[in-house]
């Protein structure tokens, strides 16, 4: 039978503070990776965020900042599109056919969007300006943070990485061996392997601090948006009680058909399997009256 191999220092030092395992070499681990996998105990951090969850974060920040550019542009063409008509509903009303009320309707009409119209205005650039530049600016500081931090754990964890090898191959060369010097040397190598499981430690909490950090600030711009759109949408129904509109509301009680006759059976399952159609023909047979 062949002699068994003698264990390294490194394999002790190892194999004293954790279990062997068969998972990636690399010090930035796999997809999967989780917090009882990389034994850091229970002082730990309590996630793993891996390079390939860095890369969909920033994929996920670039997504929100290519849809709120494509939002804007859509509000600045909703915007000019409900001007012109309101245009056309003006010259309607200042035609000699209809009569007073149709005119003064019209009129009404005509100014209600042009309101609606400019705000739609004014929610692009509210987008624009307190949304979309602001956090253009911190996705790239994001991104740049992410770099930077990802090289410098790299360079740290080679360096001690080095380190460990070096006082491996120091103590495996020595002449001199008993039981004491062996002793001495594990407990050096133990020290390093701790330091290594440290700098991995105090890595990955910086992660989760700065994503919490980064898309806290996100949310609160997104609270921005959210608000001034229903203050928006808060001016529109105000409207309703001006005194040329709430009669004009009153003739059409019920656009959308929401409190029509009770239906069949039959006629709610055809409704529920086929309401995306029937809404927007709904909606058009309405427009068309």
């Amino acid at each position: 039978m062949a002699p068994s191999r003698p264990r390294s220092l490194r394999g002790l030092a190892f194999g004293s503070r954790r279990n062997s395992s068969p998972g990636p070499p690399s010090p930035t681990f796999s997809d999967t990776t989780n917090v009882s996998q990389m034994n850091f105990g229970a002082n730990g951090p309590e996630k793993i965020i891996t390079r390939s969850n860095l890369k969909a974060s920033l994929q996920a920040y670039e997504e929100l900042m290519n849809s709120s550019a494509n939002y804007r542009l859509a509000l600045v063409a909703m915007s000019k599109a409900t001007a012109a008509f309101a245009d056309a509903m003006e010259t309607c009303s200042g035609l000699k056919g209809p009569a007073y009320e149709s005119g003064t309707r019209l009129q009404a009409a005509s100014g209600l969007h042009h309101l609606i119209g400019n705000h739609w205005h004014v929610l692009a650039e509210t987008i624009d300006k307190n949304f979309e530049k602001p956090l253009r600016q911190h996705l790239e500081t994001y991104r740049t943070i992410v770099t930077e931090r990802s090289a410098s754990y790299e360079r740290a964890l080679r360096e001690k990485s080095r380190v460990i090898r070096d006082t491996e191959m120091r103590n495996m060369n020595r002449k001199e061996r008993n039981l004491q010097s062996f002793r001495e040397a594990l407990s050096v190598l133990q020290q390093q392997v701790d330091d290594l499981d440290d700098l991995k430690a105090a890595h990955y909490r910086e992660i989760i601090e700065h994503e919490e950090e980064v898309w806290d600030v996100v949310q609160g711009k997104v609270c921005l948006v959210v608000r001034s759109t229903m203050d928006l949408f808060d001016r529109f129904t105000a409207k309703a009680s001006d005194p040329v509109i709430e009669p004009m509301l009153q003739t059409v009680p019920d656009p959308f058909d929401s409190y029509g006759p009770p239906q069949a059976e039959d006629q709610i399952l055809a409704f529920s399997l086929l309401f995306p159609f029937l809404r927007t023909q709904g909606r058009r047979h309405h427009l068309r009256l």
